[in-house]
């Protein structure tokens, strides 16, 4: 072969070997953002999982009263008043927040007692309508809040 065309296949291979590499290091880098990407979510959803019980363990501790004095009353409260807010939302329904602890109640989700709905999900919503009814009747002497009232229709899935 000419030498001409021996550096030009030269070349190309060098071209090629430098463009197989370069492919590999931008796959690297791609991987190890995706890689990063992946691990901080993970990091993130733990947190929030972890804040999660948190909360939990602190509205089961709470009493939802107010008043008191003391070390003990910071979570008991005394008086026979709840420390509960009610406030009407946009679109009708009522929430209740304990004003110690930040526990909401809120009526269940609709899909957990559709007539499709499993024996498990209705047992859900049952317990979390239990709830909610008994967190709507906590006396208080708070007046309840609301907003301006809207209508919002939801097809039924068939």
């Amino acid at each position: 072969m000419a030498p001409e065309k021996l550096d030009r296949a030269k070349i190309e291979g060098e071209l090629a070997e430098l463009q197989l590499e370069e492919t590999r290091e931008r796959v690297h880098q791609m991987r190890s953002r995706n890689e990063g990407r992946r691990r901080r979510a993970e990091a993130r959803n733990l947190t929030l999982l972890r804040q999660q019980d948190k909360d939990k363990e602190r509205h089961a501790g709470c009493w939802h009263k107010k008043g008191g004095k003391g070390v003990e009353a910071l979570s008991r409260g005394t008086d026979s008043h709840f420390a509960v807010v009610k406030h009407q939302l946009a679109h009708g329904p009522i929430i209740v927040v304990c004003q110690r602890c930040g526990c909401v109640w809120e009526p269940p989700p609709r899909e957990l007692n559709r007539p499709k709905a499993t024996a498990e999900q209705k047992a859900e919503y049952r317990r979390l309508y239990d709830e909610y009814v008994v967190a709507l009747n906590f006396q208080t002497d708070n007046e309840m809040s609301g907003s301006q009232l809207f209508n919002v229709t939801y097809e039924e899935a068939a």
